[in-house]
């Protein structure tokens, strides 16, 4: 019976076309970070120039410096219903814990429902707060 020689230990033979691609790869990796790092400070210096987003209803501006091209009649009634928005969240805001942050308040006029989206360290003062506002609201009404 003939002998059987196996042999694992392979001298390495490197291969061009591995090797080129493999540095192509890392130059093309390298030049999509560098491509991200660049549309990053794009969008940074262009938010630092572009002004705030303005909405209809802006809480605490006065509604005669806002735009509305709507009939004067809705327009006041918007304008009305936009100032109450903005006194109902600044009296919130003051009135808060230091542990809570408010993070918005959206109206429906439709329904006369506002809809308040606020954060806590945890559910305990998230419930202490809901029920201050609650006998708050029990003690106005």
């Amino acid at each position: 019976m003939r002998r059987l020689k196996l042999d694992f230990l392979h001298p390495f033979r490197a291969r061009t076309g591995g090797l080129a691609a493999a540095g192509h790869s890392l130059g093309l990796a390298a030049w999509i970070g560098w491509q991200d790092q660049q549309v990053v400070r794009a969008l940074a210096v262009a938010a630092a120039e572009s002004p705030a987003p303005r909405t209809l209803l802006q809480p605490g501006v006065p509604c005669a410096r806002q735009r509305a091209r709507r009939k004067p009649a809705l327009r006041n009634r918007t304008c009305a219903a936009g100032d109450a928005l903005g006194e109902l969240f600044r009296r919130l805001e003051s009135n808060r814990p230091a542990r809570i942050a408010l993070l918005s308040l959206d109206a429906d006029t439709r329904k006369s429902e506002a809809t308040l989206n606020a954060e806590a360290r945890s559910v305990k003062d998230m419930l202490a707060w809901i029920d201050q506002l609650k006998d708050k609201a029990d003690s106005i009404a």
